[in-house]
């Protein structure tokens, strides 16, 4: 049986991926004990609850999961607490400005790593987490350049442990990638439900429709935080997206089969790639 990553695991903030992280670390034995912090819950068993302050005094490693509106006032509240050897990671999904709150407001910056695991659902709270949510996901490490080798392999180490495979990038590629690949999508689909048809014909609805649109079920108020602090690039990949939108729509108006086939065949091969490397990671192949 493998050592854990770390003796002692707190992680601040017990919703679905803050729970999940709690579970994982848990089940897959990344941590010799685990305890969380989250004022709203009365329990979270098996999770022993503890206060902020005591966390961050107790935790080798500490997982700040809160929401991005959040993470600044987490982290001035757990400066005073740290101990000089405590790792912290996040998962927040915009990293640019979490890095900078590390370098503002930490003695040690270099002994943090933020991480944004490339998954999670629709579903909220701790009720909906899971110990499998990591297995398979991609998650990158948003490097800034200051962090401690040592510091950077053992977070590393901590979710690949949880199931994820990593990859490493800065925070500034972080952005632009998560644009492309998570917010943009969550705008489409947050536009695409707007203008759907009314209560009558939504029963009608096939399983495509509700798995396009599956992802505008998500929470407003933390989606809200999350466009308004990648909104540069978010509006770059809305420039590309609107291109593309608008060359299909070309081909229609011409009533241009051959370019339509074309330009959809383009799409689809784009689609089957996603699904060939999602294949593999699952079936054990990892990137660094």
């Amino acid at each position: 049986m493998r050592r854990p990553v770390f003796d002692r695991v707190a992680v601040i903030g017990l919703g679905l991926m803050g729970g999940s992280v709690a579970l994982a670390a848990r089940a897959r034995g990344a941590a010799g004990e685990v305890r969380g912090v989250d004022p709203g819950l009365d329990r979270a068993d098996p999770i022993p609850l503890v206060s902020l302050a005591e966390a961050a005094r107790w935790a080798d490693l500490l997982v700040l999961a809160v929401p991005l509106e959040a993470m600044d006032d987490a982290i001035q509240a757990i400066a005073p607490h740290l101990r000089d050897e405590t790792l912290l990671t996040d998962l927040g999904s915009v990293k640019t400005p979490v890095a900078e709150l590390a370098r503002r407001h930490l003695a040690r910056p270099d002994l943090v790593v933020g991480a944004h695991p490339m998954t999670g659902g629709h579903a909220a709270g701790f009720a909906a987490a899971d110990p499998e949510l990591f297995s398979g996901a991609p998650c990158i490490l948003a490097l800034s350049g200051g962090e401690a080798p040592y510091v950077v392999d053992r977070i590393e180490d901590f979710w690949q442990c949880l199931g994820a495979f990593t990859v490493r990038k800065s925070p500034e590629e972080h952005d632009a990638i998560a644009a492309a690949l998570s917010h943009l999508p969550h705008v489409v689909a947050f536009a695409y439900a707007l203008g759907l048809p009314g209560d009558g014909e939504l029963e009608l609805a096939g399983p495509g429709l509700r798995d396009f649109i599956r992802i505008a079920r998500s929470n407003p108020k933390l989606w809200c935080e999350i466009l308004l602090m990648n909104r540069k690039r978010v509006a770059e990949e809305a420039a590309r997206f609107s291109k593309n939108l608008g060359a299909i729509l070309e081909t229609l108006e011409r009533a241009d089969r051959s370019e339509l086939e074309r330009v959809l065949e383009r799409g689809q091969a784009r689609a089957n790639e996603i699904e060939r490397r999602q294949r593999k990671n699952t079936t054990g192949e990892r990137r660094r």
